[in-house]
């Protein structure tokens, strides 16, 4: 009797462990804000709906775009209709079918002035979108129907052959209206939460865990299912706190540790390091409707003091790519436009931004002050530094401020801000850069930037469905919006992650996804 109990013992003990194995646990960057869809704004609140839900196209293990709910599509000749043939057999994870009609759903409380979007622009190829997002048309104007059960059909206001990028983001992905309609806002909390992802939300404690586990209804999709049973996204703000994690063996993965610590990396984990270029741009962002930054002397002077290759060399040293263009240079198909004054040496650099100083009324008896602003962490502290040392030589006076990412980019859309540092990662087409200085995108071009020469030819860009010519026309609206320095382009980053070696399926990539279904120890 006592070896029989034993041995249940030791059954339980191994299925115990067994269930703590399945079950991957990844460190993110902070707290989520929201897990709505149509509410967030940070890559990590990004990370974690991507594993939630899934949208009309979907990563691959590489992070390429490949059909998700949608099989298949197809476009008329001029660009402007868009056909998209759901995959059958679709569900919610309470079991309940998914339909075209809960994209259309979708895209109308997405573009409602009700839902307060801050990226619904993203959606705004979509016919009528800017104007129904502005409250001027009914919901119903939206090019978006459903011609039946499995045929979505998206109408565009101009050609956009990003679509299907652009349908990869959370902005276009399908909500559970059924439930949405019962509980309002609630819905979002796990005891009524609903989604169509490979994996469901089933606790959310904050500042502790994420957890999500697997969603049995994705099968039917016929895409390759989750290999764990479930994940926890830890929120690990500060890449000291995740080093130390990860070191102790409480994570299976962070997303960044400090650059302090890359030497001892390449020595203590050989074969978890993974060090990958990013598609990204981090800038310093100048608030425009505060004087003296209305003025483009001023703004050309601050850029001019930075010393990109000084700043990812000496100081980073985290293997980050200086950038003197505000698209990335590794976006395809592109030729990235540099800021003017970029090809100067050093010295001429500094004798100009002096000479626009003085010009706009700053010198050693009136100096320039301003407040630098950028989010928590040593590296941005040392970066902020050296930032305020390059201003130094030219007379300005910067103050450092930091707070958590998301209080930091809070405040960067409420316009609370001078100077302040920001990023913007992920898609492989200009666009999605140079967008973020168009006068009607809303509280993501933080420094409210506005330049009629700079939109109409974004304008003339969005008019033209070839690639090649739209890329070459969106090249000379940057030629023209960096002249006017909304923004001073810093570098692209290079991702730092710690992978534990056991975990397969993980694929370095430029957009730096992961999803969690493609995913397993072993």
């Amino acid at each position: 009797m006592l070896r029989r109990f034993l041995a249940l013992i030791l059954i339980a003990c191994a299925g115990f462990s067994s269930a703590i194995a399945d079950t991957l646990r990844l460190g993110n960057p902070g707290e989520p804000e929201t897990l709505d869809p149509h509410r967030y704004n940070l890559r990590l609140e990004e990370t974690i709906l991507t594993d939630l839900f899934l949208g009309l196209t979907t990563f691959d293990a590489a992070g390429q775009t490949v059909p998700g709910a949608a099989e298949r599509w197809e476009t008329s000749a001029d660009g402007l209709r868009w056909t998209f043939h759901l995959r059958p057999g679709l569900k919610w994870s309470d079991g309940t079918p998914l339909t075209a009609e809960d994209f259309v759903y979708a895209f109308r409380r997405l573009l409602d002035p009700r839902t307060a979007a801050s990226l619904a622009y993203f959606m705004y190829p979509l016919a009528n979108a800017e104007a129904v997002n502005a409250g001027r048309l009914p919901a119903t104007a939206l090019g978006a129907v459903a011609r039946d059960a499995q045929t979505l059909v998206l109408t565009l206001e101009k050609p956009y052959p990003y679509l299907p990028e652009r349908l990869l983001y959370p902005t276009a992905f399908p909500v559970p209206s059924h439930v949405i309609e019962k509980v309002g806002d609630d819905w979002v909390k796990p005891e009524h939460w609903v989604s169509n992802g490979a994996f469901t939300l089933v606790d959310w404690q904050p500042q502790a865990a994420v957890r999500l586990k697997i969603n049995p209804h994705f099968a039917a999709t016929g895409l390759e299912p989750a290999s764990v049973s479930g994940v926890d996204y830890l929120p690990i703000a500060s890449e000291q706190n995740a080093w130390n994690r990860y070191r102790a063996g409480e994570v299976d993965a962070i997303s960044a540790f400090p650059s302090s610590e890359l030497d001892a990396a390449r020595k203590e984990f050989t074969r978890d390091l993974r060090l990958s270029p990013l598609l990204s741009s981090m800038y310093l962002v100048f608030n425009t409707r505060r004087p003296p930054f209305n003025d483009v002397r001023v703004r050309e002077a601050v850029a001019l003091a930075i010393d990109q290759k000084v700043l990812v060399g000496p100081v980073q040293r985290a293997e980050n790519r200086a950038s003197t263009s505000f698209v990335p240079a590794l976006v395809s198909e592109y030729e990235p436009q540099s800021m003017p004054g970029a090809e100067l040496a050093r010295d001429a650099r500094l004798e100009r931004a002096r000479a626009l100083l003085a010009a706009a009324g700053h010198d050693a008896a009136q100096p320039l002050t301003l407040t630098l602003r950028g989010f928590s962490g040593s590296e941005t502290k040392r970066t902020l530094l050296a930032i305020a040392g390059f201003l130094d030589s030219i007379g300005v006076e910067a103050r450092l401020q930091q707070s958590e990412l998301k209080v930091h980019f809070a405040d960067l859309r409420r316009g609370d801000f001078d100077v302040a540092l920001a990023g913007w990662f992920g898609e492989n087409n200009p666009e999605h850069y140079l967008s973020l200085w168009a006068s009607t995108t809303g509280d993501v071009n933080y420094g409210a930037f506005a330049d009629p020469e700079f939109d109409a030819r974004m304008s003339a860009a969005a008019e033209e469905a070839d690639l090649q010519r739209r890329n070459a026309l969106l090249a000379d609206a940057e030629a023209v919006g960096i002249a006017n320095f909304p923004v001073v382009p810093l570098y692209s980053v290079t991702v730092r992650r710690l992978v534990n070696p056991r975990l397969d399926g993980w694929i370095d990539n430029a957009r730096d996804v992961h999803p969690t279904r493609f995913l397993r120890l072993r």
